[in-house]
């Protein structure tokens, strides 16, 4: 099932600082300079509660219920969210989110900047951008932002978490921190719990060793040259190709690469060639260039299933950040780092 930004009102439920012009593919509604946690609320489409109702089933047509479960479901459109435990699930309300969140934002300088919801609601996040002090520069000029997102779900897919990203300034396209010790050690409230904000200001603390280590990383993969054949050798392999097969068929006459599987390659070949950004020192002919290829690729060019009617970008930005899109990036930035024995 393909995972899409919400639009179950009618609008994306998404809000970013510059709206349109943000970088996250042209989306949503814009975040002003002094709008209200509530007014940014609102333009995010989150604006509405998870309410708990009993499951109940038909057993041969007599109505019973199901003990100590519940399926939550929104106030506003009344579409089912999950079904969770009534006795360990603690509900962590959208608003509640963006107002946890942006007191600590607050108390250390910084302000949401981008808000919304995938899976009709199921999911939630709202992100900021972190100081420049999280910036870093690669050769060629080649400046990466650091952001920091807390997300929750309503359907026991996931706790209540602290991500740390990146995006590079050239092309857009968007990466997780590194994926270590310090995320490890991160913020994960369990909804059995309340929030907790000490945990959250621990975790907050730990991004700046996760700074730290993408940043060497990338700047290793920077340094590490490859040849046109090992790049073609690495994006096949990323994609379960065989190279020796491209183009082959067997004794049927089948193809041993279908036309879908050589389309994809010829996409990240392309990407690693003439993608925002490949031509610079960092990324020209390197293996930090073949990483941008896969985050390009992934991020503006993969074709992406829309199975809901909520549009290619939707789509999109959903798989790009949690979906099949974030874990090719993840496989291939292991894959990297395996190959070329970095620290992971």
């Amino acid at each position: 099932m393909a995972h899409e930004l919400d639009n179950s009102t009618g609008l994306y439920a998404f809000a970013a600082v510059g709206g349109a012009q943000s970088a996250w593919h042209g989306l949503g509604q814009s975040i002003e300079p002094g709008d209200s946690i509530d007014t940014i609320t609102q333009k995010a489409g989150l604006n509405w509660n998870a309410v708990r109702a009993p499951v109940t089933y038909n057993a041969g047509g007599v109505i019973k219920s199901f003990d100590n479960q519940s399926v939550l479901y929104r106030n506003d459109t009344l579409a089912p969210l999950g079904v969770v435990s009534d006795n360990r699930y603690n509900v962590h309300q959208p608003r509640e989110i963006m107002e946890f969140f942006a007191d600590f934002l607050s108390d250390n300088g910084l302000s949401i900047e981008t808000a919304g919801a995938v899976r009709g609601g199921r999911i939630v996040w709202c992100m900021a951008k972190l100081g420049s002090d999280y910036d870093f520069i690669l050769p060629g000029s080649d400046k990466v932002a650091g952001y920091v997102r807390l997300q929750t779900s309503f359907d026991g897919s996931r706790a209540t978490d602290l991500v740390a990203t990146t995006i590079r300034q050239v092309c857009a396209n968007t990466m997780r921190m590194v994926n270590a010790d310090a995320n490890a050690k991160g913020y994960k409230n369990k909804h059995s719990t309340q929030f907790d904000r000490d945990a959250l200001a621990r975790a907050f603390g730990l991004m700046g060793e996760q700074h730290r280590m993408t940043s060497e990383q990338f700047n290793a993969l920077a340094k590490i040259k490859v040849s046109d054949s090992d790049a073609l050798t690495f994006l096949s392999t990323l994609l379960d190709i065989n190279p020796a097969e491209i183009g082959k068929v067997d004794a049927k006459g089948n193809k041993l690469v279908s036309t879908k599987s050589e389309n994809n390659l010829r996409a990240l070949v392309t990407a690693y060639r003439k993608s925002p950004g490949a031509q610079l020192a960092s990324a020209d002919g390197t293996a930090y260039g073949l990483l941008n290829a896969v985050t390009y690729y992934v991020d503006h060019a993969a074709t992406i299933r829309d199975t809901e009617n909520d549009g290619a970008k939707g789509a999109r930005f959903a798989s790009t950040q949690l979906g099949a899109g974030d874990a090719l990036k993840q496989k291939a930035l292991k894959s990297l780092t395996q190959q070329f024995a970095l620290a992971a």
